[in-house]
């Protein structure tokens, strides 16, 4: 399997890398990227290139990884794509909801498949969480929190290439609600579908003035018969321990802290459940196995899901600015 990486500015970049060198039957064929990254990473291709177009019309590729900022990804998995080459694109899918409609389109048209890699989908616990939600027992969920981040790209060390387009608006699709709010709306679409309506607050907190377009934020999404709250933050310095998700069902409380799911309910001690490893444990394997087997990605890995997580967060940034819900 020939292996193309377009972009090294994503900073997950290189652990994806590192995956798709352990899978044998993977050759790295080529690499583009226009900044000084690609002398750090151009050892490990056979070629390298500083255009990623060029890239695609010199190398017969037999699948892309996408590893640019969002906005720039997306305009690459819709090239790639409608060039017959299967596309992962590493989160978030796309900077808006219109360049994630087009990825979509130009999956349907070009029968390629495209992954949209979430680091969350390799730990146990959104899948243990999802076979809990799923239990009749449970009953209907009318409330479901996520809450994640950290304090910030560059307070934990991500390279200036990286930075340089995270606080960037246009080329993120927001700041921390892009980033970190986009993780809590793929949960949300992929176990409870699209919402009716999005509210949001964001705003920068903690950092210099006009340093960044937000640095937390909070999405309120209004579902027919529930409700959800999701926040994302570059301005937290140290976690609680609290569970984290949350979801309240009419016949119970489900709680993830780390990798165990426990179910509270009246009377009873909590009942804890393991959270088991996926059966396949690398988006290299995963994605290449699909490719293979034509499996479509399942779960938060599925374009059709982040697309609505893009939509959500799409909402998000648009309530920001007027105040009001706003439709995804």
């Amino acid at each position: 399997m020939r292996i193309g990486f377009a972009g090294l500015i994503h900073g997950h970049v290189w652990g994806l890398i590192d995956r798709f060198e352990e899978v044998s039957e993977v050759q790295l064929s080529a690499v583009a990227d226009a900044t000084p990254l690609l002398e750090r990473a151009k050892g490990r291709f056979a070629a390298a290139f500083t255009d990623w177009r060029e890239m695609l019309d010199k190398e017969e590729l037999d699948a892309l990884v996408v590893t640019s900022d969002n906005r720039e990804s997306a305009e690459i998995a819709v090239q790639a794509l409608g060039q017959g080459i299967p596309c992962l694109v590493e989160k978030a899918m796309a900077a808006d909801a219109a360049d994630a409609a087009r990825m979509l389109d130009a999956t349907e048209r070009s029968g390629m498949t495209l992954m949209v890699n979430w680091p969350i989908a390799w730990q146990g616990w959104p899948h243990e969480l999802a076979r809990r939600l799923a239990d009749p027992a449970l009953g209907p969920v009318f409330h479901f929190r996520f809450r994640t981040g950290h304090w910030g790209p560059k307070e934990i060390g991500c390279d200036e290439h990286f930075v340089g387009w995270l606080y960037d608006e246009r080329r993120n699709g927001g700041g921390a609600i892009a980033d970190f709010c986009g993780y809590g709306a793929v949960l949300a679409a992929w176990y409870f579908g699209l919402p009716e309506s999005v509210y949001a607050a964001r705003g920068n907190y903690t950092k210099a003035p006009g340093e960044v377009p937000d640095d937390h934020a909070i999405l309120v999404l209004k579902y027919p018969k529930m409700s959800a709250v999701l926040e994302g933050t570059w301005a937290t310095f140290g976690f609680d321990e609290s569970a984290n998700p949350v979801a309240h069902a009419k016949g119970g409380t489900l709680g993830v802290y780390e990798n165990v799911v426990k179910l509270f309910t009246p009377g009873k001690e909590p009942e804890a459940f393991d959270s088991p490893s996926p059966e396949v444990q690398s988006p290299a394997a995963y994605f290449l196995d699909g490719i293979r087997n034509g499996k479509e990605p399942e779960g938060i890995l599925s374009p059709v899901v982040s697309a609505h997580a893009a939509r959500i967060v799409d909402a998000g940034v648009r309530s920001s600015a007027s105040g009001r819900e706003e439709k995804p």
